[in-house]
This record gives structure tokens, C-alpha cells and sequence, in this order.
């Protein structure tokens, strides 16, 4: 695990600021503070931080072949690296470490760039082949590893951070408008865009070629090829037997291939499915040994406590739990600020950041169970999707009289699960088109809100609310449904879990140094779960049904079969009380209009509603709170 940066010449000339290099890389160096490598030609600068996880001694990078024609960096861990390097000692190829790097190397020299697609593991990378006068930048499959690059004429400039690219001289700090919208729907900045309109992001599961003074960009491994096709016949009792079986065996496989390790390790447990499934698996391998982490809350229904605790005791862990005061969670978002070179909506990246360092004190790899709501059916909106089917049914005149009425008496809450907030929006956007109804019952300003967020004259002619779904498009693009709920997962997977929640994950665990591991995004268990029927992921109002069949026999009833909460933080409260100060400081109406990008009345109606318990617009509020957090310490160079 570690940081990475570098600079190219697309003309293969001297570099204009190769100096720069170094500056890069100390902007990222607590991704790596273990140890630094620099590889340098006239074209070319790359450099590393190394957080040291395998091969201790000799694993430092850059690593390059026994000729030095191909020079490598790269974040990540390849958990079958044992298993590729046996062939390539049978081929005659030499090896000078025992780490997983140089593996990818071999493997380059004898398959060149589809090297990635044997590769079972998460990382982001860069390759260049002196011999080809190739570059080759890479991210895995899921996105768990992070790569952005900028460019101009002559120079690419890339790093695992915005902030490297922003220590090289020319990089504007000018916001993307277009992602600015994005952000504001959806939470994140959907591939390829980041909030400045210079800088991109590799998409998950692609690479870029550089060559002859070309880029190519292209998918080297697409989800959409192992969808369940339509028309296929339903799932029988036996063959749902056999899947339940199949799927025990490849989460064993999954959990196993990431515990490979020459340090500590452990495992976040919240006392829900996906955790309490590797904490299993892990004890199953490791009796006694697991160490598991968890966050507890003040407030009693964000506390989940009872549920982790029940877990730890059943399967013997070395428990650690970390009680987040609020004074805490205050000083973390703070030092988060520093570190979030982009605006995160997700408040779960406080208690994220927070355990992570609190692990870090013991561990320096941790597992999660990031990707099996995406992969198995785990969203509360996914039974909204079957609702709908329901309620669609219903005459016209009985949605608008009787539910268009009902949605003026439902309660405002501050709870973890809000039932009044989702039902008021289901009932607004039922008859939507699926796939836009789905983004507007998971975001953030529905598409209303957000024409009055964002000022006309920041926004242009055009209305922000007529460019949101753009983003589908490109990842719907040659994939075919077996029904509609497959779709939403499909699209849930693409955007919300890698643009969203991993990189929650990436940038809150190595703030902190700290690895963090994801069974679930094992690339066989995703094709293989993409090829389920829907019917078996979302059973009538039963989320994630196939994979709690198949965990029973690991787990407590009570864990299996509890509410879903998510890692959900009090920020509903927390902003009408202790947070205010710093919301009401932040969201000033002078700070507002130094950079005009939206309505301040708007804005400030949204916050006397919220305080004074009129509405709960937690999410938007937060939404742009973040934003502004991040503005003032980011976006204005």
C-alpha cells in the first residue's frame, strides 16, 4: 500500500519542471511513510511513498527487471502473487525480492499490457517499458485504488492524490462545472471527472497507454460481460442450493487470499452481515487471533454496540471498541478538512477516519465489507424498487389523492433510519423513470433543489437539473438487464460504491497509514455475483437474500436477519447543536457570495428550516457543508 506520483514527457523531451517530482510525493506522504523511492530520466519522473506490507526488506520501490528496460510503481496489494510467480521462474525470469511487485513485472515482460487481467488484487499503477517507449498507467478492477492525471500538450502529470498533481506548476485549481452539479446529485464526482476541470480520474478497470505521443484509454475488464442475460429460465430450489454453496466457497476464498501479510492485521466489525461474515471466516482460519475494531456513538440509535459485542464474544476476537465523543468527531472532521483534496458528502468518513486511527494503533491492515450492498442487494431503496412495482398498480387518482395528501403528516427525525424522510421521497419520485428514480431516492438536492441551489449565473442558460443523468449513460452503454433492480445494483456498483464509498474508505484509512482490504471486491466474486437473477439477491422485501442463506450457517440470527443501518453518523442533530457554530461560520452569507455559486436564500431557508425542526434536510445540508469546508481550504489555490 502505498502513494504514487509522476511526470511524463508525451514527446519523450526533457521534463520542464522534473524537480517538481519531489514535491509531488511529499504531499502524499502519509499514504507511505515507510519509505520513499525516486526513478528519474530525462522524459520521465516517478516516484513512490511505501507503507510496507509485504516483503519488508527488499520490497522498496521503484522495482525494475534483471535488465532495468522496464521500471514499475504502484499502490496495492496482488493477493495471487505467489501463485504467478511460480510460472515465471519456470520461464526463466529472475527475481531479486519477494514482493508482489515485482511479479507485475514478469508478468509485463511476458504479456505485456493484459498482464492486469491476471492480476487478482486492488492497485493503481505505473509501468514504463524503456524498450516500447510505453507508459502504462492502471487501475483494479473495483476502484479500489485511486489514480488521477492532468495534461497539456506536452506533459502528463499523475499521482494517487489531487494534491500531488496540484504541487506540479500550471495545474488549475478552476472547478469543474459540470462535476460541481454531479456533486451536489450524487455526493461524489462520477468517473472521469473531479471537482477541477483540468484534472481526471482513471476510471475503475481501465488503463492508459501512452505511446508515440498518443493516449489511449481503454477497459481492460468490464462487469457488464458477466450480467445475468434476459430471457434466461428462473433459478431453481436446487440450483439455489448449489449457488448457496458456491457462494460459501467463494467468500472463503475471497476473505483468505486477504489475509497474505508480514503485518499485523484485523478486521472492522460494525455488527452487521458483510463485517460479522469475514469476522467469521477470519476466526475460522485464525482461531483467536482476529483482531476487530469498532466505533460506538452516544446517540442510542446510531449505537450498534450490542451487535459488534455479540459478534467479538461469539467468535472469540481481540475486540477493540473506540467510544466517538462528539468533541472527537469535531477535531476529525477537521483534520479530514486537510486531507479531502475533494468534497466528500458521506459523513461516514468521520467515524471512518476516526477507527482507522484508532486501528492504526495495533493494526497496519484492516478488512471491510465494502461492495456486498452493491453486489448482493443491500439498499433500503431496493425495496422501494419493488414497492413501486405495487404501488404503480394503483389508479392514478388514489396516488395523487390519498399519497399525495399523506406526504404533508409524515414526522421529521434525527433517528439513524429517517422513515419519514424515504417515504415523503418515494412517494414523490414513484413515477419516475426507474433508474432516475433510483439516483433521486439516494441523493443528495433532488433535481428541483437544485435548480434553486445553484446560481443562474454560475449554472448558464442551462438549467443544472437537465445534465444530472448524463453520467448513466456511458455505463449503461451495451449492458442488458434481466430486470430493473439488476440495473440499479449494475449502476450502484459503477458509480456509488467507486466513486463514493471507496474512496471514502482510501482517503480515511491512509490519512492514517493504514491498509484497508475488501473480500467482497474480489473480482471472481463480482462476476460471479453480477450473474445472479435479481430475484435472488432482492426476495420480495428481503435484502440480500442468496447471501444470508448462505451466512446462517456462520452467524447469530439476530445479525443475519437485524435492520440495515449502514455506518451512520447523528449529523441531523449534531448540526442543530454542537455543529452549529461551525455550520452557521461556514455557510455565511459573505463566504456564500465571494464565489457566487449559489442562491444564498436558498441556502439560508434551508438552514432555519432544519434548526428550527421544521424539515430534517440533513443531507443537503451537509452536502454543502462539505463543500464549503473543502472551498475554503482547496478550491481557492
Amino acid at each position: 500500500m502505498c502513494g504514487i506520483c509522476g511526470i511524463f514527457n508525451l514527446q519523450l523531451q526533457p521534463l520542464a519542471h522534473g524537480e517538481r517530482i519531489d514535491a509531488m510525493a511529499a504531499n502524499i506522504l502519509h499514504r507511505g511513510p515507510d519509505s520513499g523511492g525516486k526513478f528519474q530520466l530525462p522524459h520521465l519522473a516517478l516516484a513512490i511513498q511505501r507503507l510496507s506490507i509485504i516483503d519488508l526488506e527488499t520490497g522498496n520501490q521503484p522495482l525494475s527487471n534483471e535488465a532495468g528496460d522496464v521500471t514499475l510503481v504502484f499502490n496495492g496489494e496482488i493477493y495471487n502473487y505467489r501463485e504467478l510467480r511460480e510460472p515465471l521462474l519456470e520461464h526463466g525470469h529472475h527475481f531479486k525480492t519477494q514482493s508482489d511487485g515485482e511479479v507485475i513485472i514478469h508478468l509485463y515482460e511476458e504479456l505485456g499490457p493484459d498482464c492486469l487481467c491476471e492480476l487478482n488484487g486492488m492497485f493503481a499503477i505505473a509501468l514504463w517499458d524503456n524498450r516500447a517507449g510505453r507508459l502504462l498507467l492502471a487501475r483494479d478492477r473495483a476502484g479500489e485504488k485511486p489514480l488521477y492525471y492532468w495534461r497539456d500538450e506536452e506533459t502528463l502529470v499523475f499521482g494517487s492524490e489531487i494534491k500531488s498533481l496540484l504541487a506540479y506548476p500550471g495545474v488549475s485549481r478552476e472547478i469543474d462545472s459540470a462535476a460541481l452539479t454531479d456533486y451536489f446529485f450524487y455526493g461524489h464526482f462520477p468517473a472521469p471527472r473531479s471537482v477541477f476541470a483540468e484534472i481526471r480520474k482513471l476510471p475503475a478497470a481501465h488503463r492508459m497507454m501512452v505511446e508515440d505521443g498518443k493516449i489511449e484509454v481503454d477497459a481492460y475488464w468490464r462487469p457488464q460481460d458477466y450480467l445475468r442475460p434476459p430471457g434466461k429460465p428462473p433459478v431453481t430450489p436446487r440450483e439455489e442450493r448449489e449457488l448457496v454453496e458456491e457462494l460459501a466457497v467463494r467468500l472463503r476464498q475471497a476473505a483468505e487470499s486477504r489475509l497474505v501479510s508480514d503485518v499485523p492485521l484485523g478486521v472492522f466489525l460494525s455488527g452487521g452481515v458483510d463485517s460479522s461474515t469475514i469476522v467469521a471466516i477470519m476466526s475460522e482460519l485464525s482461531p483467536g487471533n482476529v483482531n476487530s475494531f469498532s466505533v460506538n456513538f452516544p446517540e442510542k440509535t446510531f449505537n450498534e454496540e450490542s451487535y459488534s459485542t455479540l459478534v467479538a464474544r461469539r467468535f472469540h476476537t481481540q475486540h477493540h471498541v473506540l467510544n466517538a465523543e462528539k468533541p472527537a468527531m469535531l477535531e476529525a472532521l477537521m483534520k479530514l478538512a486537510d486531507h479531502l483534496d475533494e468534497p466528500m458528502a458521506d459523513p461516514a468518513v468521520i467515524p471512518t477516519y476516526m477507527i482507522s486511527r484508532f486501528a492504526r494503533e495495533h493494526i497496519k491492515v484492516a478488512l471491510s465489507g465494502e461492495g456486498s450492498d452493491e453486489l448482493f442487494g443491500g439498499y433500503p431503496t431496493y425495496m422501494g424498487a419493488r414497492l413501486a412495482e405495487y404501488y404503480l398498480k394503483l389508479p392514478a387518482w388514489v396516488r395523487r389523492q390519498i399519497f399525495g395528501r399523506l406526504q404533508r403528516f409524515l414526522p421529521v427525525s434525527s433517528t439513524a433510519v429517517p422513515k419519514g424522510l424515504f417515504l415523503r421521497r418515494f412517494l414523490t419520485h414513484a413515477e419516475k423513470n426507474p433508474a432516475e428514480r433510483h439516483h433521486i431516492w439516494f441523493g443528495m438536492f433532488n433535481p428541483t433543489e437544485l435548480d434553486q441551489l445553484i446560481s443562474p449565473d454560475w449554472a448558464g442558460p442551462q438549467l443544472p437539473s437537465s445534465r444530472i443523468f448524463a453520467p448513466l449513460a456511458p455505463v449503461l452503454d451495451g449492458a442488458r438487464f434481466d430486470e430493473m433492480l439488476s440495473e440499479m445494483l449494475y449502476l450502484d456498483f459503477c458509480l456509488y460504491l467507486q466513486d463514493d464509498l471507496l474512496v471514502k474508505v482510501d482517503r480515511a484509512s491512509m490519512a492514517c497509514s493504514l491498509e484497508m482490504r475488501t473480500p467482497f471486491l474480489d473480482h471472481r466474486l463480482i462476476e460471479f455475483a453480477e450473474g445472479l437473477p435479481g430475484s435472488l439477491k432482492v426476495r420480495r422485501f428481503k435484502l440480500k437474500y442468496l447471501l444470508k442463506r448462505t451466512v446462517e450457517r456462520w452467524l447469530p440470527k439476530e445479525i443475519v436477519y437485524r435492520q440495515k443501518r449502514g455506518f451512520s453518523v447523528p449529523i441531523a442533530s449534531w448540526m442543530r447543536n454542537e455543529l452549529r457554530p461551525l455550520v452557521d461560520e461556514t455557510l455565511a452569507e459573505d463566504k456564500l457570495k465571494q464565489h457566487g455559486m449559489f442562491t444564498v436564500s436558498f441556502v439560508r431557508g434551508l438552514l432555519n428550516e432544519h434548526w428550527s425542526g421544521k424539515a430534517d434536510h440533513r443531507k443537503t445540508l451537509w452536502t454543502l457543508f462539505m463543500f464549503q469546508l473543502w472551498y475554503d481550504r482547496w478550491g481557492k489555490g
